[in-house]
């Protein structure tokens, strides 16, 4: 089963446009909150900082894994980078926040994995709730800005009323006419 990840809060902050990007440094911290029979629920947060300091993005949130001790390890033991499972499938479930929420910011996407550490300088991993990575951007798209043109305006037709409705309204102001 698959971590529930809820996201309780979002910042993102940009100081300028037009600036060279290099790389996004990810600094990600995770703090166990709650750990029962039934799961484990782990309290996150990411802070991707761009290189050259211009725009930073931060996530909080709290994952919870549900199962029995053995599914939760398996979460909990490192990857080949000494990263947590549970904080790369944290990263996946919020990458598509990253992506709309920097193309409407208009910065860089950070990389669709984590775990793409930058060769020039990787950071090991120590056994610290924090974990520093130097994560390159994602490639940047081509953005096409389509044409605005004029839209005319087309005036709406006024309904006909037909006889029938006509006669009608008729009947009823006859009816409610009183003799006297």
């Amino acid at each position: 089963m698959n971590p529930k990840v809820e996201i309780s809060s979002l910042f993102v902050s940009k100081l300028k446009n037009d600036v060279t990007f290099q790389k996004y440094n990810i600094d990600v911290s995770i703090d166990e909150v709650e750990n029962n029979e039934s799961g484990i629920k782990i309290k996150y947060k990411f802070v991707l900082l761009s290189t050259p300091t211009n725009s930073k993005i931060t996530v909080e949130g709290i994952a919870s894994i549900l199962g029995n001790e053995a599914e939760v390890t398996k979460y909990l033991e490192p990857d080949e980078k000494n990263i947590p499972n549970i904080v790369n499938t944290i990263y996946q479930e919020l990458f598509p926040l990253f992506c709309i929420v920097t193309k409407s910011v208009e910065i860089p996407c950070p990389a669709y994995k984590i775990s793409q550490i930058s060769e020039s300088a990787p950071t090991p991993i120590k056994s610290s709730t924090q974990l520093p990575a130097e994560v390159p951007a994602a490639p940047k798209e081509e953005t096409i800005i389509p044409k605005e043109e004029p839209v005319e305006q087309i005036p709406e037709p006024q309904p006909e009323q037909s006889d029938a409705l006509e006669d009608l309204e008729k009947l009823i102001e006859e009816q409610n006419v009183s003799p006297n």
